[in-house]
């Protein structure tokens, strides 16, 4: 007797895949373009450049990372030069991450690859539907927070 469970219509996996997928075609699409950046590392930028520097324990909290998955995340940013990383002024126990002037001068060829793909894997919706998969998106992601406390 085969088991009931669908996985193939579940949220976990569909979510996944569709994860999956588009950071694959990130990775591809900035190699590409010659940008040495992983979309993980991507996801950070762009956090800190919205939000401003952040110690990495903030960073994590953004991402929902481990410490050191953070501290593996920063250490490959610096390493290419898209953030420093320097003592807090306010508590000198903590370290500020904070995005350098070529992470910013990348920032746009990097968001606009990302605006084409989102373009790409959207075509076909109209605006209620992208709107609607966001905001569905969001809700779950919401959810999910609550349900992990």
């Amino acid at each position: 007797m085969p088991f009931s469970y669908d996985y193939n219509q579940s949220l976990g996996y569909l979510t996944g895949i569709a994860s999956r997928l588009l950071n694959n075609t990130l990775a591809t699409r900035f190699k590409a373009a010659d940008i040495d950046m992983t979309p993980e590392q991507w996801g950070a930028i762009i956090i800190l450049l919205n939000e401003g520097a952040m110690t990495q324990g903030q960073l994590g909290d953004q991402l929902l990372l481990e410490k050191s998955s953070v501290s593996r995340l920063a250490d490959g940013l610096e390493r290419r030069g898209w953030i420093e990383r320097t003592i807090d002024p306010n508590d000198s126990r903590q370290r500020l991450v904070t995005p350098t002037q070529n992470a910013l001068d990348m920032a746009e060829c990097c968001a606009t690859i990302a605006r084409a793909i989102h373009e790409e894997v959207q075509r076909g919706m109209n605006e209620d539907e992208k709107l609607a998969s966001r905001s569905l998106l969001a809700r779950i992601i919401i959810n999910l927070k609550e349900v992990s406390k």
